[in-house]
C-alpha cells in the first residue's frame, strides 16, 4: 500500500494485487453501500491516519474515487470537502469508480522504443494504445499506471491529459497504429 498526500485535502492511496487480496475485496466488489467496502475504507483512512497524520472522519464530506490498476490493484483518490455550516444537509459518503484513461505524448519512435525496453528490463508489462500523428506517438492508457509504470512512462514522455476532451480528440485525429 502506498499512501502520498496530494495537497492539503487530498490524499491517495494506491493498492497493489496483494493489498486487496489481504484487505479481502477486489475492484468489482467495491460499493459503498456494502458494509465490506466500509470496513475496507476504515481499514485505509486507519492506515492513512498512522502514515500521514490525517484524521479523515469517514462519515463526514468525503469524496473516494476509485480506479482499476493495470496489475490487479486499484487508485483510490480521497477529498476531503469543506464543513458544512449546521444548517445544511449533510452529503452521503460516496465510492465513485473512474475509467479514466491517462495520456501520454512521445516526440518520436526512439523515445517510445527506449520507453518499452525500460518496462521489460523492470519486469513490467503495460498494456495500452498507441496513436501517431506524424513523428508524434500517444500513449492512451486505459487504466492508472502503478506508481513504478508512471515512472518510467513520464520518462520517456509528457503527459497531456486524462479528461474526456483529450481522450476523444486523440481518438478523432490521431491514427491508431495497434497496442503495446
Amino acid at each position: 500500500m502506498y499512501i502520498h498526500s496530494s495537497g492539503k485535502n487530498k490524499f491517495v492511496v494506491e493498492l497493489t494485487q496483494k493489498d486487496m487480496q489481504e484487505l479481502d475485496i477486489t475492484y468489482e466488489e467495491m460499493d459503498y453501500s456494502k458494509i465490506e467496502t466500509r470496513r475496507v475504507i476504515w481499514t485505509i483512512l486507519q492506515k492513512v491516519r498512522d502514515d500521514l497524520g490525517k484524521d479523515v472522519d469517514p462519515s463526514g464530506n468525503l469524496l473516494i474515487e476509485a480506479a482499476a490498476d493495470s496489475r490487479g490493484g486499484c487508485v483510490l483518490s480521497f477529498t476531503v470537502t469543506e464543513k458544512r455550516r449546521n444548517s445544511e444537509l449533510r452529503q452521503p459518503l460516496k465510492l465513485t469508480k473512474t475509467a479514466e484513461s491517462v495520456i501520454y505524448e512521445f516526440k518520436n519512435y526512439d523515445d517510445l522504443l527506449d520507453m518499452i525496453t525500460a518496462m521489460k528490463s523492470s519486469g513490467l508489462k503495460y498494456k495500452s494504445r498507441l496513436f501517431k500523428n506524424g513523428e508524434r506517438l500517444r500513449l492512451v492508457c486505459c487504466t492508472i499506471p502503478s506508481a513504478d509504470e508512471k515512472k518510467i512512462i513520464e520518462e520517456y514522455s509528457v503527459p497531456v491529459g486524462k479528461d474526456a476532451f483529450t481522450l476523444n480528440y486523440t481518438l478523432e485525429h490521431w491514427q491508431s497504429a495497434g497496442h503495446i
